[in-house]
Formats: C-alpha cells, structure tokens, sequence
C-alpha cells in the first residue's frame, strides 16, 4: 500500500531547484502547468515526480548547473517533453533525446507509446529513472490508444479526460520513490 504523504509534506518535497547562471531557480508543479497547460497532465505529472526522484538522489544538497543538464526519455509524450523543458531547458539546448528500444517490464511502466523510461544527467553523473507499472492504472494505456486510433466516442474521450486527472492527482500524491525507480547511477562518461 503507497504511503499518502500530507500537503505540508507535499510543499517541502516538490520544489525542484536549479541553478541558472548566477541565480537558483525554484519550480512546483503549478509552475509546469502554467508553462504546459492540462492536456498532458500525466506527462507532465509523470516528468516532475521523474526530477523529484532524481534531484533527491543527485542533487539533494546542492541544486544542478541547468546548462549542463541532459534528458533521454523512451516516452515521446509533450507533457513529459514539457515539463522536462520548463526545469533543464534541455529541448531549446539540444540536449533531450527521445530513446527508441527501450522495453517496458517489471520496473519500467508501458506507455501508450514506447515506455516510461528517463535518463538524466549532468557532467558527474548520470541516473536512470522508471515509472512503476502499479501507478499507472491498469485502462489508462488501452484508452489513450483507443483515442489516438480516433475510434473513441465524445463519452470515452470524457472518462479518459477524467481518468487523466485522477492519475495525475494519484501520482502526485505519492512520494516520489514510491512512484519512481531508480534503476541505476553511474559517472558520466561523455
């Protein structure tokens, strides 16, 4: 059973910092939504608790250089691409890739195109990231590619409207390693 974690809790855990030139950048997750909007709200959702796990495991005590900073995903999605980008910048950079090959298994949760697999890293270090299969529910997948077939009728794009929003909600509420895995670190060898 996932641990809720209390709103206070939740205001202490989800500023992401950065440091951008001379000055150190702090972004919630409202701050991506008001760069993104809502039509991707898992994605962008699914990229903030990506970059909690990480900067809690790289970068606890001292906020990442932004223009070093490198994102792969094997999930194609704008909401993840997004949200990534109003942190690192990586996309204006040139420096998020999107991974193709990479499969989803008992770490790494499917999407509804490729899988929810990140690889972020700076010039020491590199981490790799999945979503857990068990936060993503179990129709979302099915329903996001019945809409992107285009077979779904108004009162189908409506639920999955909705079923988008509770994922998103759920995973928010969750502490980012309960939603996350942190597959492996290593140096950075480029």
């Amino acid at each position: 059973m996932a641990r809720r974690i209390t709103q206070m809790q939740v205001e202490d855990l989800t500023r992401i910092k950065i440091k951008d030139e001379v000055s150190i950048l702090s972004f919630e997750f409202d701050d991506l939504v008001r760069y993104h909007g809502t039509k991707a709200i898992c994605g962008l959702t699914v990229a903030f608790k990506v970059m909690e796990a990480a900067w809690d495991t790289l970068w606890r005590d001292a906020a990442p250089r932004r223009d070093v900073l490198s994102v792969a995903s094997a999930f194609p999605g704008q909401g993840t691409q997004d949200g990534f980008e109003m942190v690192t910048r990586a996309t204006s950079r040139g420096t998020y890739k999107i991974l193709t090959g990479v499969e989803p298994g008992s770490l790494i949760a499917k999407a509804a195109k490729g899988a929810y697999f990140f690889r972020l890293g700076d010039e020491q270090q590199v981490i790799e990231l999945g979503l857990k299969p068990e936060v993503v529910p179990a129709e979302f997948v099915p329903s996001r590619r019945q809409l992107a077939r285009g077979n779904a009728t108004k009162s189908e794009v409506a639920a999955f409207r909705a079923l988008q929003f509770e994922f998103s909600e759920n995973l928010r509420g969750l502490d980012a390693f309960e939603a996350v895995n942190v597959l492996g670190v290593r140096p950075n060898s480029t």
